[in-house]
């Protein structure tokens, strides 16, 4: 039986707390005061405060899940990060891997004097020559400035 009394007590104390008014008043000094008692001399506006939480229908939270299975689902920011990751790395390896390849070429085509190639086409041996290995090179040596870093 107490613990009723007390039970209903406590929930008549926060109905009241919840709808409790206030009043604001200004002394002499210009000084704006808050009070729960309406004070007797002075000019006073009185505010009605309210300490509840808004209510969150069901129909709303019912639409939320539907609206996020119409739209695409955003990727988080860690997802993001991770893909962006992912592919710099990957194109950090394919850098170095044509940073090798281009370094090969220059060594081999730079040691041997005399270079020849098998023609795509017709399948015969053709040899370079000097300005042909030179173009080569050079070539080589733009790839190595733009992928060796």
């Amino acid at each position: 039986m107490k613990l009723l009394v007390i039970t209903i007590a406590l929930l008549t104390a926060n109905t009241v707390l919840a709808k409790q008014k206030y009043y604001k008043w200004t002394d002499e000094n210009g000084s704006i005061h808050y009070t729960i008692e309406k004070p007797d001399n002075t000019n006073t506006d009185e505010l009605d405060v309210s300490t509840r939480q808004p209510v969150v229908t069901k129909k709303v939270q019912q639409t939320e899940p539907e609206e996020s299975s119409e739209k695409p689902q955003e990727k988080s920011y860690l997802e993001q990060h991770r893909e962006k990751k992912q592919k710099a790395k990957k194109l950090a390896q394919e850098n170095r891997e044509r940073c090798l390849d281009a370094k090969h070429i220059i060594n081999r085509y730079q040691q041997q004097v005399r270079m020849s190639r098998i023609d795509r086409e017709t399948g015969e041996k053709i040899y370079l020559d000097d300005t042909k290995r030179a173009s080569i090179i050079k070539s080589a040596q733009q790839a190595v400035r733009k992928y060796c870093r």
